[in-house]
């Protein structure tokens, strides 16, 4: 994607924020559109603590708790994804962007030959078309419509 993409896109997200805070009656403050920003500036997953430790590093102000609340709303608004990778001394949450993403799964690898068999080593984004077929299965058997979904497979790498 190059630089003007980039910067259309992220125009795009701070006007679908915007709207959505007027619709809620929240206020319009700086800070979320900094936060939304440097979301939208990741390659990868995040947590509430890289965020934090970014936006410091930047010489951004906000608290966690700021954060927290924020991606809150991220959340509500569907500008992010919020996710459980089950990561070894880690009660806490990783997002990532989803306002141009398509729906995707999740492969979680842990390492081998770590302490604890719970150590991410990487998170592979994939999409297989089978899992499109299944949840139109489910819909019609069941006559639903499925909004969303999660799938994620965890393992380590064979030698």
């Amino acid at each position: 994607m190059n630089l003007t993409q980039k910067e259309n896109n992220i125009s795009q997200i701070k006007d679908v924020l915007k709207v959505y805070l007027q619709e809620k009656g929240y206020r319009n403050t700086p800070e979320r559109y900094s936060i939304l920003e440097e979301i939208y500036n990741q390659q990868n997953h995040f947590n509430v603590d890289d965020l934090y430790l970014l936006m410091m590093q930047k010489k951004y102000h906000v608290s966690k708790a700021t954060i927290y609340n924020t991606l809150e709303i991220f959340l509500d608004a569907g500008l992010i994804r919020k996710h459980q990778f089950m990561e070894k001394d880690s009660n806490s949450s990783s997002y990532e962007k989803s306002y141009f993403d398509r729906q995707h799964d999740h492969l979680v690898i842990y390492k081998k030959d770590s302490t604890s068999d719970r150590d991410i080593e990487e998170i592979i984004e994939f999409c297989d078309p089978r899992i499109q077929g299944i949840k139109e299965s489910i819909e019609a058997a069941f006559g639903v419509k499925i909004d969303s979904h999660s799938l994620y497979f965890y393992g380590t790498k064979k030698d």
